[in-house]
């Protein structure tokens, strides 16, 4: 960085990237902006989730921030994302690059005259390695029930603690199946993104 750089914060780039994604994904009516999605029981939390047909989480690491929690959240968006990008300033670009799985995407954020701009640094590919049980800990205990009942083996669970619901769901829906369940779910709990 150089002595006349502006030093960009999360509060700089938290805004431009949501309306980035907005204008990426207008007029997609099966497309939800979810800012701050707590997943993995609240450990961590996705700086902002686009889901549609996927879980695409967006971490940001302005200049301010440090990457002493990255290896973390890599680890824990990798049980439950079905793609992760990076949005970092050139502060920490090369650390991060050295720190991130293949399947993660990065952009580097920098400030113009006008506004934020985003470069795509790395595509990201599919998360290889999604984890189940993580996963179904994104639904509400009566949407895993549902779920349960309308396979019909949901006798023995129902008034259990939800851990044992999560569970079953496990024994009986495919990591695939598993993942629609909290994308629709996400989906229906989510306000309408963009102009009413």
């Amino acid at each position: 960085m150089n002595d006349g750089d502006i030093i960009l914060r999360d509060a700089d780039i938290r805004p431009a990237l949501r309306s980035s994604l907005l204008g990426k994904h207008a007029g997609e009516a099966d497309t939800v902006i979810i800012e701050e999605l707590g997943v993995c029981r609240g450990r961590v939390r996705v700086d902002v989730a686009v889901v549609n047909g996927i879980i695409h989480g967006y971490e940001i690491k302005s200049d301010r921030d440090t990457l002493r929690r990255l290896s973390t959240q890599i680890d824990f968006y990798g049980k439950v994302l079905d793609r992760a990008t990076l949005v970092v300033g050139e502060h920490h670009l090369s650390h991060a690059l050295d720190i991130l799985p293949a399947w993660w995407g990065v952009l580097r954020v920098q400030q113009t005259p006008r506004n934020d701009r985003f470069k795509t640094i790395r595509r990201g590919r599919k998360n290889p390695n999604k984890d189940p049980r993580s996963l179904v800990e994104l639904l509400w205990l009566d949407d895993a029930l549902a779920l349960l009942e309308a396979r019909e083996v949901a006798r023995g669970v129902r008034g259990r603690p939800r851990r044992i619901v999560w569970d079953r769901v496990c024994e009986h829906f495919s990591v695939d199946e598993i993942a629609a369940a909290v994308r629709a779910q996400l989906k229906a709990r989510a306000a309408p993104q963009g102009p009413p």
